[in-house]
């Protein structure tokens, strides 16, 4: 595993080797390990951004929620968060993000030398 982001909150590292070549990272909050692939990163931010916003649930009564709940076929996730928590988890998948993509920005905005 090779550190791609950290920050209070948890880290993110790129696997090698995973069991399922999709998912070429994986999300560590306290001791739980999450694969993910890019497709998974970028959906959970889709959820975190959405997760500011008033939630019109009987529980939440007009409240942003207190829980990142994500399922799909094979698992259910559920976070329970506050504002704090959302804001860091919010920074890990950027920054995650970031590093990850910082070789081709690098490369798309390289000088080139003069011929």
């Amino acid at each position: 595993m090779q550190l791609i982001y950290k920050n209070d909150y948890g880290a993110v590292y790129r696997i090698f080797n995973s069991p399922n070549p999709d998912c070429e990272m994986q999300l560590v909050v306290d001791t739980v390990g999450l694969f993910m692939s890019r497709a998974d990163l970028e959906h959970l931010l889709v959820i975190v951004r959405k997760s500011y916003e008033p939630c019109s649930c009987v529980e939440c009564d007009g409240n942003p929620c207190e829980k990142i709940w994500s399922t799909n076929p094979l698992i259910d996730i559920c976070l329970k968060v506050d504002r704090s928590i959302l804001t860091m988890i919010e920074d890990l998948i950027k920054g995650t993000q970031f590093m990850i993509n910082i070789d081709t920005t690098l490369e798309k905005y390289r000088l080139r030398p003069e011929d």
